[in-house]
């Protein structure tokens, strides 16, 4: 993962959360599934910003992935567009 961040040049921390524990924390009601965490086939994606609030959420499948990484990197370059 370290070396994919460096690639891309992100120059934001990124979190991994293997257990989920950070993802459920932040998850709004309902949307994570009612599955043992090594049974999820999924990611989530948050963007947090600096004063916690939750701007972008969204969980990656396989059928929806290239998608909803699209809208995650849309909506991560409008935040840093607004700085």
């Amino acid at each position: 993962m370290a070396a994919w961040v460096k690639q891309i040049k992100y120059t934001f921390p990124v979190l991994l959360d293997p257990e989920g524990k950070v993802s459920a924390t932040y998850a709004p009601p309902g949307v994570q599934p009612d599955l043992a965490r090594d049974q999820v086939p999924i990611a989530s994606n948050l963007i947090i910003d600096r004063d916690g609030k939750v701007c972008f959420y969204s969980l990656l499948d396989s059928v929806h992935f290239d998608a909803k990484l699209l809208g995650l990197i849309a909506r991560l370059d409008q935040l840093l567009a607004a700085k």
